[in-house]
């Protein structure tokens, strides 16, 4: 738990600084998982959910950017050179 000595400070620093410390000690996360329990199958097949998710987006997004570059080779067309 963190600690904060507040005597030579006000009290709105100290509790600054505490919720400063709170912050990246991850109190506040742990709370709040921690307020309902969830059962470890569930807690699995929601990261098997989120993992599916994930690959599905990236290949979205891979055949979405290999669909606009083929799009982009077929509609630009070749430029001649003209040298003299």
């Amino acid at each position: 738990m963190p600690k904060v000595d507040a005597k030579n400070m006000s009290f709105e620093k100290a509790l600054r600084i505490f919720r400063k410390k709170c912050d990246n000690a991850g109190i506040k996360e742990e709370v709040r998982e921690r307020k309902y329990y969830v059962k470890p199958n569930v807690r699995k097949n929601q990261a098997n959910n989120y993992r599916k998710r994930t690959r599905e987006i990236e290949a979205r997004k891979a055949f979405q950017l290999e669909r606009r570059l083929r799009i982009t080779k077929r509609i630009r067309p070749q430029r001649k050179s003209t040298e003299k």
